[in-house]
């Protein structure tokens, strides 16, 4: 695959082409995934555009001093604002550019929206977690992420354009006890995936989902997580919950990050994949429709499917508490567990 950069390109006119190639990608500004890939494929000649629904993501990505990074203000919520923004959207692609001086005109060449929803979950015991916070996350992940592609579908079938939806897989796979709500928000943006995948698909545009596994983001800011362990505080829980969850959590939650399952770490696979895997998705003639891109995002997702789900629970340490004999503190188990993943990668 060539990876196209500015320096590289032979001609003026070729290079002015590559420069009006132009993606979308919807997501929070300050991730370290939509960073990356805005930054990658600006390097490789696009014009990259990110959705941002108030002024200070605006200055986020201002703030990258990236002439061809560009925020592109669009707040959901908002209906005729909706509308108005993407009409100066439309009135962008139809309008032609001059790539620079001297060079002859282009249309932007509208390759594809990208959607990567906030990545970040909480974890813990159903009890633990409030209906505010499975509200949040269905309205923040699911349903703004299903605003903003209807919003975009107009003009993605006007311009035959593409759609990526980028969804962390490791959790999906395993669906593992104290992750409910990273459960059903995967389950249900992978059930909208597949819908839209369907109707576009008799137009002839390419729906491609991305399975992300974990990658070691420790040069695009900090190590924010792509999928997180961290849930409550158990010494906060009441008393009968920390009982019966605390010591299956706390081994759970330890095993993974020993594992470096659910974590961004140095472990992680380079956001290199990522970005050439996009790249490609966006380029290619025939893309895949289902891409499994980081570590762990092919290992586990064998695992989820042909491992029984007591034995994976076993292996991420987790035990049948007895209702009578159960103990405040949690109890960690051995390393036994933790050997088990490293005998099931080996395997796969």
């Amino acid at each position: 695959m060539a990876h196209v950069k500015k320096s590289s390109v032979g001609s003026a006119h070729a290079y002015a082409l590559q420069m009006l190639t132009m993606a979308v990608l919807a997501g929070p500004p300050n991730s370290p995934i939509i960073k990356s890939l805005s930054l990658d494929l600006e390097r490789r000649g696009f014009i990259v555009y990110i959705v941002c629904s108030d002024m200070e993501e605006e200055q986020l990505v201002h703030g990258e001093s990236r002439a061809d990074v560009r925020p592109l203000h669009l707040d959901v919520a908002d209906v005729l604002g909706t509308q108005e923004a993407m009409e100066r959207f439309n009135d962008l692609l139809l309008k032609p550019h001059v790539a620079f001086s001297g060079a002859s005109p282009h249309n932007l060449h509208f390759r594809g929206l990208v959607l990567v929803p906030d990545l970040i979950y909480p974890s813990g015991p159903v009890e633990t977690i409030g209906p505010e916070l499975y509200s949040d996350a269905l309205n923040a992940k699911v349903l703004n992420t299903i605003a903003v592609t209807q919003a975009f579908l107009p003009t993605i079938c006007e311009f035959k354009a593409r759609v990526l939806m980028c969804t962390p897989s490791i959790v999906a796979s395993l669906q593992p006890p104290f992750h409910s709500v990273e459960t059903a928000v995967v389950g249900a943006l992978e059930g909208f995936t597949a819908s839209l995948r369907g109707e576009l698909g008799t137009l002839g545009i390419d729906v491609c989902q991305f399975k992300l596994g974990t990658f070691d983001c420790s040069r695009v800011g900090s190590r924010q997580h792509l999928q997180t362990t961290a849930g409550p505080n158990t010494i906060a829980w009441p008393a009968t919950t920390r009982r019966l969850y605390a010591s299956n959590f706390v081994n759970q939650s330890r095993i993974a990050q020993i594992r470096g399952l659910l974590t961004a770490s140095s472990t992680g696979s380079s956001l290199r994949v990522l970005h050439d895997a996009v790249f490609d998705a966006l380029t290619q003639r025939r893309p895949r429709r289902m891409w499994r891109v980081g570590r762990g995002s092919v290992t586990y997702d064998m695992v989820g499917n042909w491992i029984p789900a007591g034995l994976v629970g076993w292996m991420m340490g987790v035990k049948r508490v007895s209702l009578e004999g159960a103990t405040a503190e949690p109890q960690l188990e051995d390393a036994a567990q933790s050997q088990s993943w490293e005998k099931i990668e080996q395997a796969v």
